[in-house]
């Protein structure tokens, strides 16, 4: 792993790697490590209850339903009614199936994915439109997990009920006793009566089964309990987990191609502007340094005879010429694939950018080895925000940040100038939204009038 904690452009000369300059006063707000507390897990753990629970009841009279209209629909199909009966049962399927997408989304944090389902053209045949919703896959799919879903809630629901159950063997102290009063503890007929333990003790022939029957109940009700969050989160998830397999699977895919296709068309967009931009800088830099070199030499050579002073005056001039042509292409080639990067990885090359600014940089970068593809992204994302920085922002100290989080590189650019950052004012913020777009990631840009800017670039590592 390689890390670097640089402080750049400070009055001392040389750079610190172990006690860096305090950094600049401001703090990220912003957290992606944070972790739920026990009150938010116990009330995640209460809603995966009640939603399995509700799961039962509500795909039992969706299953119910779904079996009367198919089989009704199938039955008169030789007669026609039962195409609007189908069709009934597929528009039942989906309403419930949109309104499960939403549970998904609330229950998991995950956005819900937008479903597009098959619309006949508003001219198409009577019988086409009719018949448009048995031609939608992902109606069909949405049928399926009606029927599906149910012995699925069945099992949940069942094993929810039980363990729940179990958990109330805690209190078989108190209902042990009150349950032998009563007469429901005695004889081997009535060893299954009673929720909140056993009859161990009885069946055993104990010499006080009372005893027995309750602290028996009370171990079931302490690993019940104990373990109840776990087994309810896992039924959830299972529930959930199929749902989520029939319901959005489909439309994620098509998200994602979507998504690729959007990405593939950014890399290649930038790509272009890219060389474009080079053979600009190229061709306005040192090719007319070039020329100018070359007639300089010529201009040499024919006064080398006449006039022998006035050549080696004219040869000093273009000495002058190769070595700010040489200067330049140095420079192009950074904007390219800077030498660093490649040699000595991403902290090495963050630093050499902060470097090269003119107010005082930290730097910030604790980073395993990352994709070559992630480490250009990210070197050039804070190449260009400290470009901002030096000619937009009137700030007098920056700070970059970079680490991976959650299989994501997180770079973040901080500067205390005046603030008004946008990505709409240009300010080469376009370019590079264009450029992470290309390797999937996201750019957001906090930018208050007066300060202070942060810019962050989140980038995923998955190749």
């Amino acid at each position: 792993m390689d890390t670097s904690t640089v402080n750049i452009n400070t009055p001392q000369e040389g750079i610190s790697l172990q006690d860096p300059a305090p950094a600049p006063q401001w703090e990220d707000t912003e957290k992606l490590d944070t972790k739920p507390t026990l009150l938010e897990r116990l009330k995640k753990v209460g809603l995966y209850l009640a939603y399995l629970l509700l799961a039962w009841p509500v795909h039992l009279g969706l299953f119910i339903a779904s079996v009367f209209l198919i089989s009704a629909g199938f039955g008169t199909l030789i007669v026609w009614v039962g195409i609007p009966i189908l069709m009934a049962s597929v528009l039942l399927a989906r309403f419930v199936a949109i309104a499960q997408r939403k549970v998904h989304a609330y229950l998991t944090g995950r956005p819900e994915p937008e479903v597009v389902y098959y619309r006949p053209a508003s001219d198409a045949p009577l019988m086409r439109r009719l018949l448009g919703p048995l031609r939608d896959p992902q109606s069909l799919l949405d049928v399926l997990w009606a029927l599906a879903s149910f012995p699925v809630s069945v099992f949940t629901w069942g094993a929810t009920v039980a363990w729940c159950s179990g958990a109330l063997g805690i209190i078989s102290p108190i209902t042990e006793p009150l349950l032998a009063a009563a007469g429901l503890r005695e004889g081997d007929e009535h060893i299954a009566i009673g929720s909140f333990g056993t009859n161990l003790g009885t069946v055993l022939n104990l010499p006080n089964p009372v005893f027995f029957n309750a602290l028996f109940g009370f171990l079931i009700g302490v690993i019940c309990l104990l373990t109840l969050p776990f087994v309810i989160t896992g039924l959830a998830k299972l529930q959930l987990g199929f749902g989520e397999y029939m319901l959005s699977a489909r439309a994620r895919d098509e998200e994602r191609i979507a998504k690729l296709k959007a990405s593939r068309t950014s890399a290649r967009d930038a790509e272009a502007s890219s060389l474009r931009r080079l053979e600009r800088d190229l061709h306005d830099g040192p090719q007319q340094r070039l020329v100018r070199l070359n007639m300089d030499l010529a201009r040499a050579k024919r006064q080398a005879g006449s006039n022998p002073e006035k050549a080696t005056e004219i040869i000093d001039q273009a000495m002058t010429q190769a070595q700010d042509t040489l200067a330049e292409i140095r420079q192009l080639s950074r904007g390219i694939a800077p030498p660093v990067l490649v040699d000595r990885g991403l902290p090495a090359a963050i630093s050499e950018a902060s470097a090269r600014s003119t107010i005082t940089v930290t730097v910030h970068a604790e980073l395993p080895e990352v994709p070559m593809h992630v480490a250009t992204a990210a070197y050039f994302v804070v190449a260009e925000s400290l470009v901002n920085v030096n000619k937009h922002s009137q700030a007098s100290a920056a700070q970059v940040d970079a680490q991976v989080m959650a299989n994501n590189l997180v770079v973040t650019v901080t500067d205390n100038g005046k603030g008004g950052a946008d990505v709409a004012k240009g300010h080469g913020l376009a370019g590079l939204v264009e450029r992470l777009n290309g390797v999937d990631g996201t750019l957001s840009i906090v930018s208050p009038i007066g300060g202070p800017t942060t810019l962050k670039a989140v980038i995923p590592c998955e190749s």
